[in-house]
């Protein structure tokens, strides 16, 4: 588990090591202006990209199953090799095929919008809405290719296989971040930029194709899937897609609502340090995604694990991101006046520490959110994010129009402060026994954000001494806490005293069964 763990951060470090060193000479090459729509069409594809009905993330859980129910039945002859390959290669395979669809259908949307769209972008210094209207349409293509390879690297991740999904994505994200300085001696345009990230995207593809034929065969024989029920995998999926909609709606809307406000070079003095923190957001990634298939077993062999779970994931994330908080407020400014300079070190000073109040909640969301889809419960944090999306939309509206990006950094952290809370108190109402680590991590959580926050309302020295002394205090306790309990040996007792059950229930939601291969199991 902490070896996948540490795959998955670097997959995700190399990229953003390439974006601290490509950006200054992005922004010195192509201006300001140009850089702030790159941004925008960064956050377009980002969006997009999950637009996939929720297929991705569902086909994870559908084919991990199917696995574990063929591994379990297995015979050892070839005859039960083949069928275990077709029956999961009948999931993987029209799964990723209208993975394909979609994206082909989105992207032609986009292109069809791409006039329309270009017209949004309030450029002033020499960028043409022919040039923008063209860097879209070239986006689009990348749609597709997006989405086929969120269903290749799901048959991956269904197989554990961490390591080559890793050596990919780094690929993919430095060629994303690196790549278009390869076309700026020839050309400022955006039209070749995005090309170029195209290519990478492509390159990304062709791996984790060639990968997941490697490891399901049958993927390449349609004629051999034969007729695996459905049903499971589109009923995650529903939910899932809610998720994967309103999620990013609300991760990326603060950028377009800007755009319509103000001018789109002030629009990098609040992208360009959300990317940077965004980035933070791969460590309780890389996290969840390790615990998660650990969760959904240890809930159903020993349903007191989750609290053990969240006891050892929730306060190792508290202390991660409590040291990112520390850092933030002794060196956050002098690191954007070296890294940008001074000018843009001034205009995003106050917009970088209002947001790492927003990291620091939103990473702190990450186990909790994960174990309660754990136990298949996508439906509730679903929801949970429809209920909230208009709100924050109100509030990001109000702030944005009078504080600019200040104020839309204010809405993005408080929505997470709010989004972290209201996890903690679900959790246990769905998982029995996670109450009392719930209502400790969520007291340390609020203490260090009420310590920040205190910091940036002082300001100075003064409000910087405020905020550390607070922080060290909660730090000694999330410390303590680590080190008494020794969760992380705890977590693996279970597997080592437990066989594998012979049959596990399959998760609910709403009361109902989602398991993908019921009705054609021998």
């Amino acid at each position: 588990m902490l070896r996948n763990t540490l795959w998955n951060l670097l997959g995700e470090g190399l990229p953003m090591a390439a974006a601290l060193l490509s950006i200054p000479w992005l922004i010195s090459a192509v201006g300001m202006e140009r850089f702030g729509a790159l941004t925008l069409i960064w956050a377009l594809l980002g969006y997009l990209g999950v637009l996939d009905l929720g297929l991705g993330r569902s086909l994870v859980q559908v084919v991990a199953d199917r696995i574990g129910h063929g591994a379990e039945h297995a015979s050892g002859s070839a005859d039960s090799s083949a069928n275990s390959s077709a029956n999961t290669a009948g999931i993987a395979g029209p799964a990723i095929a209208l993975m394909g669809a979609i994206g082909l259908l989105t992207g032609g949307v986009v292109a069809l919008g791409a006039g329309l769209l270009a017209d949004r972008f309030q450029l002033e210094t020499g960028t043409s809405p022919e040039e923008i209207r063209n860097s879209l349409l070239v986006a689009a293509a990348i749609v597709p290719i997006a989405l086929v390879s969120a269903g290749l690297r799901g048959v991956l991740e269904a197989h554990q296989r961490f390591r080559p999904i890793s050596l990919v994505r780094m690929t993919v994200g430095v060629l994303n971040y690196l790549s278009p300085l390869c076309v700026l001696p020839f050309s400022q345009s955006l039209v070749p930029v995005i090309a170029a990230i195209a290519v990478g995207r492509f390159i990304g593809l062709v791996g984790y194709g060639i990968l997941a034929v490697r490891q399901l065969p049958d993927l390449l024989r349609p004629g051999r899937w034969g007729r695996p029920s459905l049903r499971g995998l589109f009923t995650m999926s529903a939910w899932m897609m809610l998720n994967n909609l309103v999620g990013p709606a609300m991760l990326y809307a603060d950028r377009f609502i800007l755009l319509s406000l103000v001018p789109a070079a002030m629009v990098a003095f609040y992208t360009t340090p959300f990317e940077l923190l965004s980035r933070l957001m791969v460590i309780p990634g890389a996290l969840s995604l390790a615990l998660f298939p650990l969760a959904s077993s240890l809930f159903r062999r020993d349903p007191p694990a989750l609290g053990r779970i969240l006891d050892a994931g929730g306060h190792l994330t508290l202390a991660v991101f409590l040291v990112m908080q520390a850092a933030t407020i002794v060196g956050g400014e002098t690191a954007l006046e070296l890294w940008l300079g001074p000018a843009f070190a001034a205009n995003s000073a106050s917009v970088l520490s209002i947001l790492m109040l927003g990291v620091f909640f939103n990473a702190t969301a990450y186990v909790p959110n994960t174990l309660i889809q754990s136990v298949g419960r996508v439906d509730v944090t679903a929801r949970l994010q429809m209920a909230e999306l208009p709100v924050y939309l109100g509030v990001l509206w109000l702030l944005a129009e009078r504080y600019g990006a200040v104020g839309a950094a204010v809405a993005w952290s408080l929505r997470t402060a709010v989004d972290c809370g209201l996890l903690l108190v679900l959790l246990p109402r769905l998982a029995p026994g996670t109450g009392a680590v719930a209502l400790t991590i969520g007291l340390r959580a609020l203490l260090a954000g009420a310590a920040g926050l205190a910091g940036l309302l002082v300001g100075g020295p003064v409000g910087a001494a405020i905020s550390l002394t607070g922080l060290l205090a909660v730090g000694l306790g999330v410390a303590g806490r680590l080190l008494r309990t020794r969760s992380w040996e705890k977590l693996a007792a279970p597997l080592r005293k437990t066989r594998p059950a012979a049959a596990l229930p399959a998760p609910m939601i709403d009361g109902r069964a989602i398991d993908g291969a019921a009705t054609d199991r021998p």
